[in-house]
């Protein structure tokens, strides 16, 4: 994927509409052809009409200028059935394409992107403003064509006829050509930019309100109390104020003026009809077609609102597909040596505010290797930086005493398993979501699941292990989930294992079970452990105690109580609080 800077507006539509250029180009001759073939029933009625003035009526040849005129309508209508054809097919091909290459980036790009992205941008990314590429290329593009062609072919007939007339009838492009630009000036480019990102940060905190419907109704508050959506909502409504505001005047004078566009043409072909100057048939032909001709150009009336409402959501996705993605160096492979080395590695989020500091420790291969330290130390950072969820802003992870950047990222996501302490299941079965699409048998799965806890409860849901998650009612506790994506790790069966808090808000039954699915996952792997329960990991191989980003404490349980006084004081703290007892 390229990532130099795309291009910007309506080049921009384009280049993404010529995805499927032959079938746009189809679509746009077919619309052509139209246009041509329904001009020919209005000039039809004009020779009718020529007959029907004239001393000597010819009934059949009114009748074949009839028949002539249905034709056309007939053949007119299957083109623009097909014309609209092409550019669905092609809509829908390219919409296709766009979503799965934006999938493919997605997944190039660093995982800490994803999280530092809220889902309601997300969302309107890839649902949204992907979609609005549809209403343009299925829709846009042939009305542009037919916009264009129509009144420049109507027009030159028009001047064939009567020049003065025709003149009259192109007032209203005049018009258009004059006030369309003024209606979208700097201004309301820069209020559409503050519409699109209200409707993101709705989008965010409808998503955010509707993650924490359980604990609202638990205090019993209501949407109103629940600030960041209330406000978010209610910014999205005065934005939309704002729009209507600034647009009413300009569209209503605009709508005005084409509605009465006929007027020229009525009043200066009425002088000229009463002054001999033309005969019926011709005001009449000017009446229907001097005025017709507008209707495509009014249908284009909100095009450019709606093209740049598109082109925003062109520039948001190409944000996304511009992306930098992670550099690797190399295709080294992981063969049988799975230490990790942390070599002065430090690390910022926004490239100004360091949250690790010259962090250096060894992990040897088949060791257990503890994680401690305050809310904020920067423990789950660390471990994030060993499977590439950020690249390190300085010094380097080597697994093996390669440097991460050159293994391959298939690689070296093969090696590494993660238990996090938040779980997530995909709406499939239970089956599907242990299985995670790998080459694995029912057997293995089977026992993954016994090795975590898990089967039993499996075994009890209506279908086992095709039980669908999420479906008819079928819900599971988050010790349950925890349980699954155990399964999972060990199934996977990867020589580097991350665990994230994996137990933090488990009961003590299922903190148990989760614990006995741990000495199974944790054999002859390089682990790496990050848990606030001290109890839990004081027989790890070393324990690396960390506070504000920066290492202050390295060894083994006993070792850390006597020359750690952060250590001290977080077990004394923990002790302190497994004795707690309400009086």
């Amino acid at each position: 994927m390229k990532t130099t800077q795309p291009k910007n507006g309506i080049t921009r539509l384009l280049e993404i509409a010529g995805r499927k250029k032959h079938l746009l180009t189809l679509s746009a001759l077919l619309a052509i052809i139209y246009s041509l073939l329904s001009l020919i029933p209005y000039i039809l009625v004009y020779h009718i009409i020529q007959e029907m003035t004239g001393n000597i009526v010819h009934v059949s040849q009114i009748t074949s200028y009839l028949i002539q005129a249905a034709l056309a309508m007939l053949l007119a209508n299957g083109l623009l059935y097909a014309s609209g054809m092409s550019s669905h097919i092609a809509a829908f091909t390219i919409l296709y394409e766009l979503r799965v290459q934006m999938a493919e980036k997605l997944a190039k790009l660093p995982l800490g992107f994803i999280n530092n992205t809220n889902s309601g941008t997300l969302k309107k990314i890839m649902a949204d403003d992907i979609e609005r590429l549809e209403n343009f290329i299925a829709h846009s593009i042939p009305d542009i064509v037919k916009g264009i062609a129509l009144p420049f072919c109507s027009l030159i007939y028009l001047f064939t006829i009567d020049w003065r007339l025709a003149l009259a009838s192109c007032l209203p492009m005049v018009f258009l050509a004059l006030v369309i630009p003024r209606m979208f000036n700097k201004d309301r480019r820069e209020l559409l930019t503050q519409y699109h990102q209200s409707i993101e940060e709705m989008n965010a905190g409808i998503i955010e309100f509707v993650r924490a419907m359980p604990v609202i109704k638990i205090f019993g508050h209501t949407a109103q109390s629940f600030d960041r959506y209330t406000s978010k909502v209610e910014g999205f409504h005065e934005m939309v104020n704002r729009w209507i505001k600034t647009s009413s005047a300009p569209y209503a004078v605009f709508i005005s003026f084409i509605s009465n566009a006929t007027l020229p043409v009525l009043a200066l072909g009425l002088y000229l009809y009463f002054s001999t100057g033309i005969s019926l048939s011709v005001f009449i032909l000017f009446l229907i077609l001097g005025v017709g001709y507008i209707r495509p150009l009014f249908s284009l009336s909100s095009l450019g609102s709606q093209l740049s409402v598109i082109d925003h959501g062109v520039k948001r996705l190409d944000e996304v597909l511009f992306s930098k993605e992670q550099e690797t160096f190399g295709e080294a492979e992981l063969t049988t040596d799975f230490s990790i080395a942390f070599d002065h590695v430090a690390f910022s989020y926004d490239q100004q505010h360091l949250v690790l500091r010259q962090v250096s420790f060894d992990v040897p291969q088949g060791s257990i290797t503890a994680l401690v330290g305050p809310s904020g130390s920067g423990k789950s950072t660390l471990a994030q930086l060993v499977a590439r969820f950020w690249d390190v802003t300085q010094g380097e992870i080597r697994i093996g005493g390669q440097p991460i950047q050159s293994i391959k990222p298939e690689a070296l996501m093969h090696q590494i398993s993660f238990v996090f302490q938040d779980s997530f299941l995909f709406q499939q079965s239970i089956y599907e979501n242990i299985r995670m699409g790998m080459d694995k048998t029912e057997m293995e799965l089977i026992a993954a699941a016994k090795a975590a806890q898990c089967h039993d409860f499996i075994m009890r849901l209506p279908q086992g292990y095709q039980t669908r998650w999420g479906a008819d009612g079928i819900h599971l506790s988050g010790g349950e989930q925890q349980r699954i994506q155990l399964a999972r790790a060990i199934l996977k069966d990867a020589p580097i294992l991350i665990l994230d808090e994996a137990t933090a808000f488990s009961d003590p039954e299922n903190e148990q079970l989760i614990q006995q699915a741990f000495s199974q996952l944790i054999q002859r792997k390089t682990v790496l452990v990050i848990a606030h329960r001290l109890s839990t990991i004081t027989d790890s191989d070393q324990i690396v105690v960390l506070d504000k980003g920066s290492v202050v404490g390295h060894g083994q349980h006993q070792e850390l109580l006597k020359s750690c006084p952060l250590y001290q004081t977080m077990w004394d703290a923990h002790m302190q609080a497994k004795t707690f007892a309400l009086t």
